[in-house]
């Protein structure tokens, strides 16, 4: 008897010796998921662990704010905490909640995938053809797998036939999970399955995003925070901070960017003005023509963006995420962003319009 329970003690000491080892190995892990577990609107206020700072050039595109009565209106009518209409020539009208301000950091949560659209407008340059070739080209892993035959374009219109997926932060095996806390970003979004022939089914997937994130290293022989890094600087002003997998990793790019308020405006104004940047072309110009096509299964959705249409056969350019909207129309070059909680106002749209009409 006493044998046995010397047995038993030594294994269970073995068991709880395991067990704090697997907990100490994951720690990162479980301090990042516990954050979203815990998240009372989904969405932690700050995430710990490995970050990476994006610096931004002494040379951005001037921005005026100015005190807008209209926009105070409609701000009251949701929890917001700022709403900026901007004109490309960098006038905006703004309301802010008290406390914020044009340099505050924000989360941009989902709109963080927005750096996307720079990164291949930019690559395009060097490889013609981007968003049509198979991603396997790019991702050695999948060369032969059949995933690998599904495009940028597929990606950019969320027809990769990958589920978005139930999101189980405490579930060290869950998908979702691990592109939300890591330790492996990339790993997490190739081990991603189809549940639908890609080009056949749309559903937004933030594995997407880290998909297309990927070939942007690939393509650019870099890494994901040396090109997000050289974007940063071309355009915006301030410093941002991007979320990384683990110390020394990649980046996040399906969410959790923080940066100010006035340089997801300046992201905005440069998608919107189509690599317009301050004194120079980020892009050459066209590259978003094809983000207002819509894709051949969701006639609302285009590369990377939501479509809606405007008088004149233009069309309006939506990325929301939760307490989060940017709207653009290109053919002004203007941009419309909205931070808050909850449900955004009613009537964005046509506030946008409104301005664009009367001007800033």
């Amino acid at each position: 008897m006493q044998r046995a329970l010397v047995i038993l003690t030594v294994i269970l000491l073995v068991v709880v010796s395991l067990a704090i080892g697997v907990v100490s190995a994951h720690w990162p892990f479980w301090h990042r998921a516990w954050q979203w577990q815990s998240a009372d609107n989904g969405w932690p206020a700050e995430l710990p662990g490995a970050t990476r700072v994006l610096h931004g050039t002494g040379d951005a595109l001037p921005l005026q704010f100015r005190d807008d009565a209209s926009l105070a209106a409609v701000a009251a009518t949701a929890r917001t905490q700022a709403l900026l209409v901007a004109g490309a020539d960098g006038e905006v009208g703004a309301w802010f909640a008290p406390g914020m301000s044009s340099s505050a950091a924000v989360d941009g949560r989902g709109l963080t995938a927005l750096v996307l659209t720079p990164l291949f407008a930019q690559l395009g340059r060097e490889h013609a053809g981007l968003l049509d070739k198979p991603i396997g080209a790019f991702l050695p892993q999948w060369r032969t797998d059949s995933r690998g035959g599904i495009t940028s374009r597929q990606l950019f219109w969320q027809l990769s036939g990958m589920p978005a997926k139930p999101f189980t932060p405490l579930n060290p095996f869950n998908g979702r999970a691990q592109l939300a806390a890591g330790p492996d970003f990339s790993r997490a979004a190739l081990g991603w399955k189809t549940n639908w022939p890609p080009g056949s089914h749309f559903e937004e997937s933030p594995v997407n995003a880290q998909l297309l994130a990927m070939v942007v290293a690939r393509a650019g022989e870099s890494t994901l925070v040396a090109e997000m890094e050289r974007l940063w600087s071309q355009f915006a002003a301030d410093d941002a901070r991007v979320l990384l997998d683990h110390r020394g990793g990649e980046a996040a790019v399906h969410c959790c960017m923080r940066a100010s308020l006035a340089d997801w405006i300046r992201l905005g104004l440069l998608i919107a003005g189509d690599g317009r940047g301050y004194k120079v072309a980020l892009w050459e110009p066209g590259y978003l023509e094809q983000a207002a096509v819509p894709s051949p299964v969701h006639e609302g959705y285009g590369l990377g963006f939501g479509l809606q249409p405007l008088p004149e056969g233009h069309k309006l350019l939506t990325a929301t995420s939760p307490g989060r909207h940017l709207l653009l129309i290109p053919h002004t070059g203007m941009a419309l962003l909205w931070v808050g909680e909850g449900a955004a106002p009613a009537g964005l749209v046509s506030l946008l319009s409104t301005h664009s009409a009367g001007g800033l």
